[in-house]
């Protein structure tokens, strides 16, 4: 099997949990999960320069906050 669980996609994504003003829990992740990225302008079956860009720029941004 070479699909990931759901746990491992969690780890990888960095996946956390917090609780909204009206009780209830959101799923969030500092990288885009799979579905996201698969829907996405830069999936292209390829690591490409606009990727790579992608990447430095959400780094960044996480970095300084």
């Amino acid at each position: 099997d070479d699909d990931l669980s759901e746990e491992e996609v969690d780890f990888i994504c960095g996946t956390y949990y917090v609780y909204t003003n009206n009780g209830y829990i959101e799923k969030l992740s500092w990288w885009p999960r799979p579905l996201a990225w698969a829907g996405s302008g830069l999936d292209v079956g390829f690591w490409s320069e606009q990727c790579e860009s992608w990447f430095q720029t959400h780094l960044e941004n996480i970095r300084q906050g």
